[in-house]
């Protein structure tokens, strides 16, 4: 003769259970804002780099320009200066 006692419910495991749901699920949103966080910095740091990347190729292009401009400034002095000593002569 067994008598069905009615079942308790136990307040104080269900808020434990409760609390460590929360606490987890705080850990993971965390986690996955961090995450987040972390790859918007390395996209926004990638395209810097990049655009970095462009201007360095774009100033290495003027910089030949440059001694490409000089070199023949530098031929044009040398041929003046032959002219003008042979007309000494």
């Amino acid at each position: 003769m067994t008598t069905q006692q009615p079942h308790k419910t136990n307040w104080s495991v269900i808020g434990m259970l409760v609390a460590w749901v929360i606490t987890l699920g705080s850990f993971i949103w965390n986690i996955a804002v961090k995450d987040a966080s972390y790859s918007t910095r390395l996209n926004a740091i990638e395209t810097e780099l990049s655009d970095l990347d462009n201007r360095l190729d774009t100033a290495e292009s003027f910089r030949m320009e440059i001694r490409t401009d000089l070199a023949e400034i530098k031929n044009d002095l040398i041929w003046i200066r032959r002219e003008l000593q042979q007309e000494r002569k």
